[in-house]
């Protein structure tokens, strides 16, 4: 194991003590891409990589204890800690964070998920008409959102659920994370939407109906028309976030 402070000559390199830790971690994410890891596989004793990387024991536990946060490592007493896999709630955490801190704007979030359902959209409608992916379950969480319109809990699981149908459908594991990624934070806008529909009388139908729309045309295997439909839904969303605000 080769640590981040050996040049290309492979001699020692001093690390910086400011950030000590970070720069640990940084080194472990890089020993563990050049040594193959993969998920489950244990990383070196912490003992093995203190040597190697020329720090102390304690600078490489809470280099582990940042990776393990961020969901790169998971830790186990008294083995070494193994590679995971991060999960979209890593990323939603700092999204929805960062819309609380006024750092990260809702019509941001908001275009993000435009262009990234659009193309879910269209791709869920591609590999159905090719026969590579259905629609049924999203079909079946349509039914049951047409049964919930006076439970807005119910029906905002459900809406999230069908959305999430679609991205299965599609089949995109990157737009599937990001999607996830997004869900916490559109929480705020799929209630905004809600209680637009119910202060304005207007009940659900509109909505249910725009669903419809969008899982009739994946269904057809028709993509640029799914990808429409989810557009012109969303916007409709986005007006009724505008109009709560």
């Amino acid at each position: 194991m080769s640590g981040p402070h050996d040049d290309a000559a492979g001699s020692r390199v001093t690390v910086a003590r400011t950030t000590l830790a970070e720069q640990v971690a940084a080194g472990l994410i890089r020993e563990i891409e050049r040594m193959g890891l993969q998920v489950g596989d244990e990383i070196p004793p912490e003992g093995e990589i203190a040597r190697e990387f020329g720090v102390n024991r304690l600078a490489v536990r809470e280099a582990i204890r940042t990776l393990s946060a961020r969901e790169i490592l998971v830790s186990s007493q008294g083995r070494p800690a193994r590679v995971s896999t991060p999960s979209a709630g890593v990323l939603a955490q700092m999204l929805d964070f960062r819309v609380r801190q006024q750092s990260l704007d809702l019509e941001d979030i908001l275009d993000t998920r435009r262009v990234v359902e659009c193309e879910l959209a269209r791709l869920a409608a591609l590999r159905v008409g090719e026969g590579t992916a259905e629609a049924s379950a999203a079909a079946a969480l349509l039914d049951e959102m047409a049964q919930s319109v006076t439970d807005m809990d119910r029906f905002v699981e459900l809406d999230v659920r069908f959305h999430a149908a679609i991205a299965e459908a599609a089949d995109t594991r990157l737009l599937q994370l990001i999607l996830v990624s997004l869900e916490s934070v559109l929480l705020r806008a799929r209630r905004s939407t809600f209680a637009a529909r119910e202060s304005r009388g207007e009940g659900h139908k509109a909505a249910l109906t725009a669903h419809r729309t969008i899982l009739q045309a994946i269904e057809d295997g028709d993509p640029d028309k799914a990808a429409s439909a989810m557009e012109e839904h969303l916007r409709e969303t986005r007006r009724d976030v505008d109009q709560d605000d």
